[in-house]
């Protein structure tokens, strides 16, 4: 693996605003939403510690209602793309891949942030709290006039 190439990519992923999430949706047609990045390091400081677990290959985690039209999309094909960007640098990295949901109560405890009891009323133990998790097998690199592409 290119290590120099996925430093980059992670650099950019850990300080992007939001990821962009594209799923398929029921027609065929891609369908994409900002997500929350849960890898900035300054917006979810208390998930530095089990995101940089997970660095080496590159595992991304996200939450969504698990009654959500992406969670359904998902289930439907798991095929997936996450872009990240920096528009001022004109830095982008893409991950693909296929994303699972987690039903791991662990992991959901792991990433669960008191102040998200507004999205899942529940709390972190409620039916409609959702973590997807994508390893990515191919990543995509656009960078100081460069293309770079790398399969996982």
């Amino acid at each position: 693996m290119d290590k120099e190439f996925i430093k980059q990519g992670l650099e950019l992923i850990k300080k992007a605003d939001a990821a962009y999430l594209t799923t398929i949706d029921k027609n065929g047609f891609p369908s994409t939403r900002a997500m929350l990045n849960l890898k900035n390091s300054k917006k979810f400081p208390k998930l530095v510690d089990f995101m940089s677990r997970f660095d080496d290959d590159l595992t991304l985690f996200f939450t969504t209602n698990t009654s959500s039209v992406k969670v359904s999309q998902i289930i439907n094909n798991s095929k997936v793309s996450v872009y990240y960007c920096d528009p001022e640098s004109w830095h982008g990295f893409m991950c693909q891949g296929e994303i699972e949901v987690v039903s791991d109560k662990s992991v959901k405890h792991s990433l669960w942030l008191d102040e998200w009891e507004m999205y899942y009323p529940g709390g972190k133990d409620s039916e409609d709290y959702a973590i997807l998790k994508l390893k990515p097998g191919y990543v995509k690199s656009y960078y100081q006039f460069n293309q770079s592409d790398l399969e996982l």
